[in-house]
């Protein structure tokens, strides 16, 4: 009976907990989301949502190497795959602003970089500062922080990946790149400025056709290192029904 009470207790605390940690590794893309949208000032979600969602990603990272090795695995795993595969992402981002200029320039570096320091509170001052040529010679604390950002949101995407999924087959990673990229190309942030999939830049498909390569490497990368190290199959909907089955044997 005891046994039985513990294995109940590890299914209910490790499903709950992957619920809490892929609700916040979410906090980091929503940035540029509810920012741009006007929902939450960049500033305020940088401070109460962005900077917390890390230190509880920290916590359960922690907690789950003790009390969880599964979710541990997949949570941890998730994070350094991530933003290993964000590396192929720039592989042909940066190609795709920097040689064949089909995107606006290094945004992806410069805009969250801008919006995590102040330099631009909104989406709007942005714009006007990108027009004004002001945003395009950005400080080096710019720099920085667009860095951190671009590679712990391309971290946490892989984490969302690895927990609900489990170690999946390696194709299913780049129907994941697939549905990011979708998501992108009707972030409010693109279609304010450039347009949904980015229509209103050059020849309407640059954007679309740099972004989609890049996600598709990216989710390429994460479905073929999640396949290789992530521990065991098995995905946030096996959690679900070991956890209703536990909570059935608890009461039989």
């Amino acid at each position: 009976m005891i046994k039985l009470v513990t294995t109940t207790v590890t299914h209910k605390g490790e499903f709950g907990l992957t619920i809490l940690a892929i609700i916040a590794a979410g906090a980091s893309v929503n940035f540029f989301i509810f920012g741009s949208a006007g929902i939450v000032p960049f500033s305020t979600y940088r401070d109460f949502i962005l900077f917390p969602s890390i230190a509880i990603i920290v916590i359960i990272g922690i907690y789950g190497a003790v009390k969880s090795k599964r979710l541990a695995n997949r949570l941890i795993t998730g994070l350094w795959i991530g933003a290993t595969a964000t590396l192929a992402l720039e592989a042909i981002r940066i190609p795709g602003y920097a040689v064949l200029h089909w995107l606006p320039g290094d945004d992806m570096i410069m805009m969250p970089g801008m919006f995590l320091t102040g330099m631009a509170p909104t989406l709007m001052d942005l714009m006007n500062m990108m027009m004004s040529n002001q945003a395009m010679q950005p400080q080096p604390s710019v720099m920085i922080s667009g860095i951190l950002y671009h590679f712990w949101n391309g971290a946490t995407m892989g984490a969302i990946y690895t927990l609900i999924m489990g170690k999946g087959r390696w194709y299913y990673g780049i129907i994941w790149g697939f549905i990011i990229n979708i998501g992108m190309m009707l972030a409010p942030w693109l279609v304010m400025m450039m347009g949904p999939f980015g229509i209103k830049y050059l020849n309407g498909y640059n954007i679309f056709t740099i972004a989609l390569g890049a996600h598709l490497a990216y989710g390429l990368v994460i479905g073929i290192l999640v396949q290789r190290f992530v521990k065991e199959k098995g995905s946030l909907i096996m959690l679900l029904r070991q956890r209703r089955g536990s909570e059935k044997d608890d009461y039989s």
